[in-house]
């Protein structure tokens, strides 16, 4: 199976993630991770995030991908026993050394080598698996071609979508060079996206834009067929300092792909509404032009066009719908805000407008000039996302009766529960009927289960509490439940 891999840096993500149609995702503690800025899960939130992804199916795989310092190295291992006392599906490892103690230590945990460590042939995907490693993530600077060309002696793991980093596959120097934060040590300041000047023999060049480092947002979702096909095990989305609602979006966006879905020119325009730096297919599809010189900022769409500016209010021409709590940037100014107050050509509030509309929004940048205006964030779009129908976890469904016991079966890929009481009696005035106890065992709303076969086999002439019924469905859901979140 091809296995969607997403970011997660809260708990807030990790259940987007899930419920949205992950198959695993990657998350940090706090220490030792290459995003030491996002939230990330402290130990009693790993082991919560452990037993919610295990409740859905999902794998939890977590960063262990800085570089060692002697000092530390005994933390971290009683770091990685404890990951492996609670049953992480795997860590992601860029130390060699650490590598190494984990293959004569800790032989049972599974290890997946991190970008940073540079997996680009078939001499290091051996190196590796003499270490007991059983997955790389290869470089990003790789094309599918060149990935396609390695053996298959460990699994593949390739970034499909997000960040790109002007440094080798990660490996920043320039973070600590000019700020004193490393990005292998996981408190990376951006450098690239900041703005500098071309000098050339001390003369100051003429440049395409400021920001010179600072590369486009890679965006493969136009060759989902073609990487299915190909050699790779699991497709990893970047973003561990992206939002929930993010999180939640992608996930779902990639489902529907991988799913064999099509998606429509809606679906891409949210998607460079949730968060684009343009988009490149990158090193992947031999894409040269991967930099955008221009911005290094979120580009959403093309809103509309600014005709005229007051002094409290800017005056703009619609090439796209705009409801109240959009959000919205000027492309040549990169300065916007959020739509609080939204108004109609005559003045009037309104709380949307349609393209094609002339409208006014407040002046609160003190805009002074004509410029592009962007739709940076959707708010009907936000609250889309967070009403998405969650993944449910198919069951089968059997109820029997045989004499005066009732017994309920709970059947997922994996488990078989059984729960069985003597509550069975005959009927003295009305017989209890099939649908009747289909309805009932069918109230999974605010459960992860849905039924996706039931089977129920009851003699005539008898009678059944509705209580006790709901009390075994209860029961052997709950039984299920632990089950699922226990199961390694």
């Amino acid at each position: 199976m091809k296995e969607l891999l997403i970011p997660v840096g809260s708990m807030e993500a990790l259940k987007y993630a899930v419920l949205n149609g992950a198959d695993a995702v990657y998350l940090g503690g706090k220490k030792f991770g290459a995003r030491a800025y996002a939230q990330n899960f402290d130990d009693e939130t790993l082991k919560e995030s452990l037993l919610f992804a295990h409740l859905y199916g999902v794998k939890v795989y977590v960063t262990v991908n800085t570089l060692i310092f002697e000092r530390e190295l005994q933390n971290v291992q009683n770091y990685l026993i404890f990951l492996e006392s609670i049953h992480v599906d795997a860590v992601i490892v860029s130390d060699l050394g650490i590598i190494s103690w984990l293959h004569q230590n800790l032989p049972n945990l599974n290890v997946h080598v991190s970008t940073q460590a540079h997996t680009f042939n078939a001499d290091i995907m051996t190196f590796y698996k003499n270490l007991g490693v059983t997955r790389v993530v290869v470089d990003r600077e790789m094309s599918l071609d060149e990935i396609k060309a390695l053996p298959d002696i460990l699994e593949i793991e390739c970034f499909i979508h997000g960040a790109l980093c002007v440094c080798y596959s990660g490996q920043c120097l320039f973070s600590y060079f000019k700020d004193g934060r490393s990005g292998n040590r996981g408190t990376c300041s951006q450098s690239c996206r900041m703005p500098y000047n071309l000098f050339k023999d001390g003369k100051k060049l003429e440049t395409d834009g400021k920001y010179l480092l600072s590369t486009k947002e890679l965006n493969t979702s136009l060759h989902i067929d073609e990487l299915l096909k190909s050699n790779i095990n699991s497709f990893k989305v970047e973003g561990r300092m992206k939002s929930p609602l993010y999180v939640g979006f992608i996930t779902r966006f990639y489902r529907r792909l991988f799913d064999g879905e099509k998606v429509n020119s809606k679906d891409r325009k949210d998607l460079k509404v949730m968060f684009n730096r343009e988009f490149t297919d990158g090193y992947l599809f031999n894409e040269k032009n991967i930099m955008n010189f221009k911005t290094p900022n979120h580009q959403g769409i093309n809103l509309g066009k600014v005709i005229d500016v007051h002094k409290d209010k800017i005056k703009i021409l619609l090439e796209e719908d705009i409801q109240q709590e959009d959000g919205i940037r000027f492309k040549n100014k990169d300065m916007g805000f959020i739509v609080n107050f939204l108004y109609d050509e005559k003045g009037k509030l309104i709380n949307h407008a349609s393209k094609g509309s002339i409208i006014y929004v407040d002046n609160k940048v003190n805009l002074k000039d004509k410029d592009i205006v962007l739709k940076t964030l959707d708010k009907k779009l936000m609250n889309e996302i967070a009403n998405y129908e969650p993944r449910k976890v198919d069951i089968d469904l059997t109820v029997k009766v045989i004499e005066d016991i009732f017994s309920l079966t709970l059947k997922d890929s994996h488990h078989e529960i059984n729960v069985s009481e003597k509550i069975v009696s005959k009927a003295l005035k009305r017989s209890i009927t099939k649908e009747e106890i289909k309805k009932q065992m069918d109230r999974l709303k605010d459960t992860p289960f849905k039924i996706r076969n039931i089977t129920i086999d009851i003699p005539e002439n008898i009678f059944i509490p509705v209580s006790k019924m709901n009390e075994i469905r209860r029961k052997a859901v709950s039984k299920l439940i632990e089950k699922r979140e226990n199961y390694v």
